[in-house]
């Protein structure tokens, strides 16, 4: 007679404590709005500001302490720096005196100087060097003048020139007004219409890829919301229930990008993919936990919403652990560009973690959102009639894929890296037709420098080592890429006889002055360097690291034999090593920040899953797209640029997080004891509505993007969208084939009867 009040008593101390604990929830949900709110100026501050320019450049992907960086930069300091801009323009010719008046503006306006300072390191016009050539003490005719200028940025016709203006590091940050200021000065003082120049260089590539990076973010970032958000009202039927995840979506990307200006970040080319990755991860993670809050409508919102975070919040937590780990597995490139995405990407996604679990339930319990109809919201057919090709195709379809990702994964062997410009750029765009007519008109515009240094202690002969030098050019021209090679030479009169004593010294020392003042020449450390530069194009289907590999043979090969004395040195410096170099890191970064995040990720899913086998058998299907596409590409022989080594490990982080939501119903349904097969559809009718509406919406918000003309961000893009795709075919296709597969299954059973059996004896017991 006394169990019953007691039970009337426990009962009524529960619904006690739900209420109180609901009230302290939505007193702190008030409090985290509160807090939010007095913080929303500072984080539209940092939001607008970090949208900011930036300069962009590959030489910036990469910190001081990289290897070839410093290796630049000594050659930098000796002789000068490669950050150049080429102008030109039909009629430019070494014979048009408005050239002199353009040059004397870029070097006397102040629009080039700051605080006093100029702007440039140097500007070199043709038609100076023509002028110097003819006049004493060279005293060339033009006929000689023309030819030596031959190997010196003049064109084929003999007259069609250009300026190469050299920037300082001041000058560097300041491109994005200089640039426009040097097309209007060839205007008024070169009478070039803006229309008919020409530029390019490496100033040129990264204010070009400013400008794409800008016009990407301002023409497709708002139509990619637009879009977003209908496919997001589309599959939810909802507006309200649109409004809030695409809303809190746009909290998460706000957040994340004030902590990279907080942070003291910029928002380069590089990471301009941040705000569309958090959004795919925010709107992923709200259409999981709204679907797990319209599958448990049946009672009050309050229930229904705390049942939601009650099933989602532990995929929701291992997902956002697991991409944050494939973010964070970029840290180990040797880029500084690739690891200050990594990082702020695993910011955003910890922020985002944060945001889904306390304003969408916080919002949900102040108005609550509609229960969509409920005709639509039944089981689709098509997971009863997919359960029943899996139970009989089960084994083939895992082998079948099995078999395709490894076949498919061979094909990362070829896989290449580039940062050629003509890879981020389209054939039309006019950066690439303006390379294409200087190269046609003028000269090569990729140089590869080439330095000797004799010891000053060595007293090799001056007859010596200008035999060394022209040998060295021979040398390099035997190769067909080289359009022309620029030595010191070019800048002294050819002797009228064979130097020696006096002569040859006063020669030599003529050599030098004019190789000094163009950056050929520089003695230092008890060397005298001697700097030869040659070109080859910009455009043309050309392999640089294999141009630089069998230059650097030859060139090693042969110094030998033409240095007795063992008295110089030979070595190839300057950009293009660099540029090599930062190729192959891509690469290396590639598979070490793939092979990171698989390591870390498979340790999570080992641990979800509480064995070392189901954990790697459920790996399959997340690396399943990354092996699936990077290595068609390597069939393919499709180059990877900087943006695409990113997808590799995103996509791997992304995959899991669809991968854990249906493991997790998987799972519950197991211990529930449900058969594999039931537990299957059911995470089928659970789970597999949600994981195609995340695959449209974010697959539509990121094709947007892909119709851009600033290549990188389109090839993220669509390779975004074809992993979203390859992964949703793994979550639905594989992963349920692997888990019905006779072997799992046949352990199944003798689990389940062991549990029988514990069961049974502990009732006996």
């Amino acid at each position: 007679m006394r169990v019953q009040p007691r039970r009337v008593n426990e009962s009524s101390n529960s619904v006690t404590c739900k209420k109180l604990a609901d009230q302290q929830s939505r007193r702190r949900f008030r409090l985290i709005i509160l807090y939010l709110a007095v913080l929303s100026p500072l984080i539209i501050k940092g939001t607008v500001a970090v949208l900011a320019p930036t300069a962009n450049s590959p030489l910036d992907w990469v910190d001081a302490e990289f290897g070839p960086r410093q290796d630049y930069d000594r050659f930098v300091e000796q002789f000068i720096a490669g950050d150049v801009v080429v102008i030109s323009w039909p009629g430019c010719s070494i014979h048009d005196p408005r050239l002199d008046r353009f040059t004397a503006s870029l070097r006397k306006s102040r629009a080039f100087f700051r605080d006093g300072e100029w702007l440039f390191q140097r500007v070199t016009s043709r038609r100076e060097v023509f002028r110097q050539f003819t006049s004493p003490p060279m005293s060339l005719t033009p006929t000689e003048a023309t030819k030596r200028l031959g190997s010196f940025l003049l064109g084929p016709d003999g007259e069609t020139t250009a300026v190469v203006i050299n920037f300082n590091e001041q000058g560097l940050q300041h491109r994005g007004r200089l640039v426009p200021l040097i097309r209007a000065a060839a205007y008024q003082y070169g009478g070039a219409e803006v229309e008919t120049q020409h530029l390019a260089g490496p100033i040129v590539d990264g204010y070009e890829v400013d400008l794409a990076s800008q016009r990407t973010m301002s023409r497709f970032a708002p139509l990619s919301s637009m879009v977003v958000f209908c496919v997001c009202l589309l599959c939810l039927d909802s507006m309200y229930g649109a409004l809030l995840v695409f809303g809190v979506a746009c909290i998460c990307q706000a957040l994340a990008l004030s902590v990279i200006y907080y942070c003291g970040g910029e928002l380069t080319a590089l990471l301009l993919v941040l705000p569309p990755l958090i959004q795919v991860l925010a709107v992923a993670g709200g259409i999981h936990l709204l679907n797990y809050y319209f599958d448990n409508s049946d009672g009050s919102p309050d229930d229904a919403i705390r049942a939601a975070v009650q099933i989602g919040w532990l995929p929701c937590v291992l997902s956002s652990v697991t991409t944050a780990i494939g973010l964070g597995s970029l840290a180990v490139s040797g880029l500084a560009a690739v690891r200050e995405f990594g990082s702020f990407a695993a910011i955003g996604v910890i922020i985002t973690l944060a945001a889904l679990l306390v304003l969408i339930p916080g919002i949900i319990r102040w108005k609550p959102v509609r229960i969509p109809n409920s005709a639509a919201r039944k089981p689709w057919l098509i997971w009863g009639k997919l359960l029943s090709l899996q139970l009989r195709w089960a084994g083939c379809v895992s082998a079948g894929c099995i078999a395709a990702m490894i076949i498919l994964g061979i094909g990362l062997a070829n896989l290449q890296a580039s940062v050629r410009i003509d890879t981020m750029f389209a054939n039309d765009s006019r950066l690439i037709r303006d390379y294409a007519w200087i190269e046609e008109n003028v000269g090569a515009q990729v140089p590869i420098d080439v330095v000797v240094r004799f010891d000053t202690d060595a007293e090799i002969p001056v007859l010596r080592q200008l035999e060394i030098l022209n040998e060295v050019k021979s040398l390099i021209l035997k190769h067909s890429e080289v359009r022309m090679v620029t030595t010191c030479l070019d800048f002294v009169s050819p002797p009228i006889f064979l130097p020696d004593g006096d002569h040859s010294t006063q020669y030599l020392s003529l050599a030098e002055a004019s190789a000094g003042s163009t950056g050929f020449f520089k003695s230092v450390g008890g060397q005298k360097c001697w700097r030869l530069t040659a070109h080859v194009s910009a455009l043309e289907d050309l392999d640089y690291g294999s141009i630089l590999k069998r230059m650097q043979g030859s060139l090693t090969s042969e110094f030998e034999r033409l240095n007795e004395s063992q008295s110089a040195t030979i070595e190839l410096s300057g950009l293009m090593p660099l540029v090599h170099e930062i190729q192959r890191q891509l690469l290396n970064d590639l598979f070490a920040s793939f092979l990171t995040a698989f390591v870390l990720i498979a340790v999570v899913m080992t641990i979800v899953q509480a064995g070392l086998i189901s954990g790697l058998i459920a790996m399959i299907p997340n690396v399943f797209p990354s092996l699936a596409l990077f290595g068609l590409l390597g069939w393919l022989g499709y180059p990877i640029d900087i943006g695409s080594i990113m997808t590799a490990s995103v996509a791997m982080g992304i995959a899991v997080d669809e991968t854990l939501h249906f493991l997790n119903f998987f799972n519950r349904c197991l211990d529930a004891g449900s058969s594999r097969e039931e537990a299957v559809l059911a995470s089928y009718q659970h789970c597999g509505r949600a994981m195609i509406q995340t695959t449209l919406i974010c697959g539509a918000g990121l094709t947007i993007f892909a119709l851009g003309d600033f290549v990188p961000t389109a090839r993220f893009a669509w390779m975004m969208v074809t992993l979203l795709i390859t992964a949703l075919i793994g979550d639905l296709i594989l992963l349920p084939s692997l888990l019905l597969h006779p072997f799992l299954r046949d352990n199944s059973r003798r689990e389940r009867a062991q549990r029988v059996s514990d069961a049974e004896n502990n009732s006996f017991h």
